[in-house]
């Protein structure tokens, strides 16, 4: 059998607030490490709140005493291997933690662990004698560090558990100094701890499409570019359907309403004005609403006039007023093989996808 704890009865004071039940893509951050074990494990209990699907083990005054009070709630002859789990690592996978109960399966436990790649300084309270600092470099190469979740035989950390008596701050260190041994196994970069804001990303994805028909003139404008041709396309603004798209795109992921409602066509304001200053302005608007953009694609749509030659330039315009590196403005233009209105050379769309993450 396979059995899954997961801690979730932490007060999070340096998150600022339940950081458990933070969104996170739509779900809470709990919510994704138990949706993972549901799949993987026969039975998952949860510590400290209350999951569908789950059982409920109380609190306890610490995250060791919390693992006690779920290990209890199993019977006194399960056998197999249990899972022990922060619910604040909500990134975890499914093949991830299959390939950890299948060690501890094999070799009793599996502890995963990542080497240390930072520069590692250790505080030495005789510091001031030996170094003018007060600290000593460690070599990062003896070191790692090790997460969760930790997966052990249940009757092995069931005797280890309630024989403690002392709390310890995860169960590799009380297993390696009960039985001596643990099986560390490479962990998995992307499985971080949620600990502090900042640690939970949020992206948003917005959608944006325009179209404006030819009339009379002598160049098209797209991306804030200047393209000769003998025809312009109309429209209250300059009828830059490309800057327009990517403004829908960045309001759309920012939460914000379209760009008809921002820049209407009835304000005199905005008659024949550059469209990249509307699109400036719509960066402005998702800097206000806490977001940055992370990366625009467009496709430029239309039979004619030829915009590969001018992409390059269209990217570098956009990627200033964006703020971001003309590497992630990507721009592409296709044909409709002559059909439709657009074959016909009757005008220029554009659609174009915005990613946007919490600043």
């Amino acid at each position: 059998m396979r059995y899954a704890i997961i801690v979730a009865g932490g007060s999070a004071s340096r998150f600022g607030k339940d950081k458990l039940n933070a969104q996170l893509f739509g779900k809470s951050v709990l919510t994704h490490s138990v949706d993972v074990f549901k799949d993987v494990a026969d039975v998952v209990i949860v510590v400290g709140q209350r999951v569908e699907g789950t059982v409920f083990a109380e609190g306890g005054d610490t995250r060791f005493q919390s693992v006690k009070n779920g290990l209890r709630l199993l019977a006194n002859d399960a056998q197999g291997v249990v899972a022990i789990h922060d619910g604040a690592r909500p990134f975890i996978t499914k093949p991830f933690v299959e390939r950890l109960f299948l060690e501890a399966e094999r070799h009793g436990s599996a502890v995963p662990s990542l080497p240390v790649t930072d520069t590692i300084y250790q505080k030495n309270e005789y510091g001031v004698e030996k170094n003018r600092h007060g600290v000593e470099k460690c070599d990062r190469n003896a070191l790692f560090t090790v997460q969760t979740p930790q997966v052990f035989d249940l009757a092995k950390l069931r005797h280890a558990v309630e024989s403690a008596t002392a709390d310890y701050p995860d169960e590799s260190t009380l297993y390696l100094e009960t039985y001596g041994e643990v099986n560390f196994v490479d962990g998995l970069r992307s499985n971080t701890k949620v600990t502090y804001a900042e640690d939970l990303p949020e992206y948003k994805i917005g959608v944006g499409f325009d179209v404006h028909p030819f009339a009379s003139g002598d160049c098209v404008i797209l991306g804030g570019v200047s393209i000769p041709f003998n025809k312009k396309l109309k429209g209250h603004s300059d009828a830059d359907a490309l800057c327009h798209a990517v403004c829908d795109a960045v309001l759309s992921a920012s939460g914000s309403r379209d760009i008809g409602h921002q820049f209407p066509d009835t304000d005199p304001r905005y008659k024949g004005i550059d469209s990249t200053k509307l699109l400036a302005r719509c960066v402005e608007m998702a800097a206000e609403s806490g977001y940055e953009i992370v990366n625009v694609s467009a496709v430029v749509i239309c039979q004619e006039p030829k915009i590969s030659p001018y992409i390059e330039k269209m990217a570098e315009k956009l990627s200033k007023i964006l703020k971001i590196s003309v590497f992630c403005v990507n721009i592409s233009a296709t044909t409709t093989e002559h059909l439709g209105a657009l074959g016909n050379g009757d005008g220029i769309a554009v659609s174009a996808e915005a990613l946007l993450k919490r600043s």
